[in-house]
């Protein structure tokens, strides 16, 4: 059997847009984990580069076709006295609800009183679901990202680096000390250049179908379809042109893996898998149980409020039943420092919900500067998106819409709602 060229190993782990399902997991979970700490709490996760995002968070994150680089913005915040015309909002608000446009109107409900109020008020929406039956769990995801790096520009630069380091190495073999320095002087050379900026922003988006069964091994997974790369706005793209108008995207061809997706839906948990969390608890205390548990076995670092968001998102995106989301509502309402919430903010579809959000530190630690945001519908209280902004700019990081999600009866076929 060949061995890989470790070589190949490290252009692999340095290519900004080349990322496994696994890799993909794990940068979600560490995002999700810091985007629902409270403010106070000092990071406690690896920090790791904007360039190695998922095509999110930000991966792969709307859909039309022809779709105006204006709609992947994320609308701004603003404060109103019109919050959403769903249950949830109207709960939290004691208004008369009116119904709001897709031009993202909030209330300033920021408190943890609030919030706790509105999450409240989801697990009570989300009890009412009836329970869905079909044979495969489907989900649609639009994952919009920020672009940090011209693939064949990054790569014609950092393919002498490595030829160089790959010399230098062999010719300090057996000088562990001078070599210790060399690999310290290029390691800080790559980091410059993943963290080296473009001069105009873009963002490429792509959808993800899933197909699961709920009966045997059997599923689809079709990635990288729609590619599309849009600029914030037209002098953006108007940079990029004088730049010569390089390649944003370095793989436009969809991929279809036939079979059950991985087995693993959040790093970390194990036993939380795509076909047992139908089976979690549809209490409040039998989930915080359940999740107290998976904490304990999971040997995270993050605190306990941390890791209950992290996988509370990751339970949201999945097959769990109507008294699931119920509860994990409930447990969420007893973690909500730091947080705060908005009503009437539209999603990248358009579509108008609640949203859940906070701010922590960036790569270099400064605090505030990056905000986490969870978006939920406040009619059903199902999740429709999660966004990673830099503080002051309506540019996601990151985007994942959740266009469609449900049971079907067939493979390949699509929940008519």
């Amino acid at each position: 059997m060949n061995e890989k060229d470790p070589i190949d190993d490290l252009i692999a782990t340095l290519r900004p847009d080349a990322l496994t399902e696994d890799a993909y997991r794990r940068r979600r979970s560490a995002d999700l984990a810091r985007a629902f700490q409270s403010p106070r709490t000092p990071p406690h996760f690896r920090r790791f580069s904007m360039a190695q995002r998922t095509p999110l968070l930000v991966a792969a994150a709307t859909a039309a076709a022809g779709l105006a680089a204006a709609a992947i913005i994320v609308p701004q915040l603003v404060t109103g006295d019109a919050p959403s015309s769903g249950p949830i909002a109207a709960q939290q608000s004691g208004l008369r609800a009116p119904s709001v446009d897709a031009g993202a109107k909030s209330t300033a409900g920021g408190t943890a009183a609030n919030t706790r109020t509105i999450l409240l008020a989801a697990a009570k929406v989300a009890a009412e679901e009836p329970i869905a039956s079909g044979t495969y769990w489907y989900s649609r995801v639009r994952t919009a990202q920020k672009v940090h790096s011209a693939p064949d520009e990054y790569m014609a630069k950092i393919t002498p680096l490595l030829d160089g380091w790959k010399a230098k190495e062999a010719e300090l073999k057996d000088k562990p000390a001078e070599l210790k320095a060399a690999k310290k002087e290029f390691d800080e050379k790559i980091l410059a250049l993943k963290q080296a900026k473009l001069p105009y922003t873009a963002i490429r988006s792509d959808t993800a179908e899933m197909w699961l069964s709920r009966e045997d091994a059997s599923g689809r997974r079709v990635t990288n379809q729609d590619v599309k790369v849009d600029f914030a706005t037209p002098e953006d793209e108007a940079k990029w042109k004088q730049a010569g108008s390089p390649r944003l995207s370095a793989d436009d061809r969809p991929r279809t893996k036939e079979g059950a997706p991985e087995g693993i839906l959040s790093i970390g948990n194990d036993s939380l898998t795509w076909t047992t969390v139908s089976e979690l608890p549809t209490d409040k205390e039998g989930l915080k149980a359940k999740l107290r548990d998976l904490y304990g076995r999971s040997g995270k670092t993050v605190p306990l409020a941390s890791y209950l968001w992290q996988t509370g998102t990751d339970l949201l995106s999945a097959p769990i039943t109507p008294g699931t989301r119920a509860a994990l509502y409930q447990v969420l309402a007893d973690s909500t420092s730091g947080l705060k919430s908005q009503t009437g903010v539209a999603d990248g579809m358009g579509r108008t919900g609640v949203a859940l959000e906070t701010a922590g530190p960036d790569e270099a630690g400064e605090a505030g500067k990056i905000t986490y945001r969870l978006i939920f519908d406040d009619r059903t209280a199902k999740l429709l998106e999660l966004d990673v902004l830099e503080a002051g700019s309506s540019t996601p990081l990151l985007r994942q819409t959740y266009e469609a999600m449900g049971y079907v009866d067939d493979l390949g076929a699509k929940p008519s709602r």
